[in-house]
Formats: structure tokens, sequence, C-alpha cells
């Protein structure tokens, strides 16, 4: 695993078939990893990766929210074939644009794809807003990820929804949705902080 550890979170890959056993499986879930920093909150971690508290304590198997402990490391389920976006990155979030989100978050932070998609763009130089990446969700929805201080996507590749496809530097994350050419409203299609 390359990534990890990297901002409070890594990936992990999708489920496979591994021999039975007499335990119960697992359920097949993918997702990433997020390690609790001080000061947050099950229901904050929770909200900031678009799921219900109670989703990510079952997924942990919690049975006192309140008792996480700095460096913990949470699973964040992700179903396999979620329609919804949910937040690239976390951090505090501005109006970028008549459409877009900016999200301001330390050097560093990984940001994550919203839904699965196909890489239709990864470009080192996008006019004014330096290293991007445009995710197409192959049902008429793209989502563009700009200001990006490294790629971690190559054009063409299939990225499942939640993992990494770049980090920040010192600069905002500009996140858009659109529909088409026509740019939606990002912050109505998210789900709330």
């Amino acid at each position: 695993m390359l990534l990890t550890g990297l901002a409070g979170c890594e990936t992990i890959p999708e489920a496979s078939s591994a021999p039975r056993s007499s335990r119960p499986a697992a359920p097949a879930f993918q997702g990433s990893y997020h390690y609790v920093q001080r000061g947050e909150t099950l229901w904050r971690i929770a909200r900031s990766y678009g799921l219900e508290v109670n989703a990510l304590a079952r997924a942990n198997r919690l049975r006192d929210a309140s008792a996480l402990r700095v460096g913990q490391k949470l699973f964040i389920p992700v179903p396999a074939e979620s329609q919804a976006f949910f937040w690239p990155a976390r951090g505090r979030v501005g109006r970028s644009g008549s459409s877009g989100v900016s999200i301001s978050a330390p050097p560093g932070s990984l940001v994550r794809a919203s839904r699965s998609g196909r890489v239709a763009v990864a470009t080192h130089r996008l006019s004014g807003w330096g290293k991007a990446v445009v995710l197409d969700h192959l049902d008429g929805y793209l989502t563009v990820y700009a200001g990006l201080d490294q790629l971690l996507a190559a054009p063409g590749a299939n990225l499942r929804q939640g993992v990494p496809l770049g980090s920040l530097g010192n600069r905002a994350l500009h996140f858009e949705i659109r529909y088409g050419t026509t740019s939606r409203d990002t912050l109505a299609l998210l789900p709330g902080e």
C-alpha cells in the first residue's frame, strides 16, 4: 500500500474471493481507512465521508462512539455501486465560481474519487488551475478535481469511489460536478456537512 498513512487514510482493494473457513466471512465491502485525529468525533468523520454515524459505528463494531482514540484506524465503507457523490477531501469549504466548491486542507491531504468512474483527463496544466483530474462517471456526469499538487491517477484508469486520485499542496482543491458540459450546483449534489 503505497499511500498508507498519508493524510489520515489509506485505500484497500476490492474484496476478493477467499478460501472458505469455519468463521463467517466478513462483508464484501471496499473502502478506505481513516486515522482519527485530535478533536475528531465519529459524527464529524461520518459526515465528512457522506455516511450515517450508525453505519460507520457498525462497520467498525463500535459500541461507544465517544471512545475514539487519536490514531485509531477506522474502516470507511464504500458501497461498490454507490451512485451518490461524496466529498473528495476534508477541509474548509467555500464557493469556487458559480457552481463549484473550494476545499482548503493541509498539504499532502488526499483527494478521493467522489464517485466511481474512468479518468478522462489527468493533466499537469489546466489553465489557471494547475494539475487536474477529470472523472467520467459514464452516465453523463463528470467531476473535476483541480489545484492538485500530485497526480495519483492516469488517463483511462477506472477508479472506485473513495480511491485517491491526487493530493493537495498549498492551494485549495477546486471541485466541480458537471452534467455533460453544464456545471451543476456542486453543494446541492453532495451530502450535508
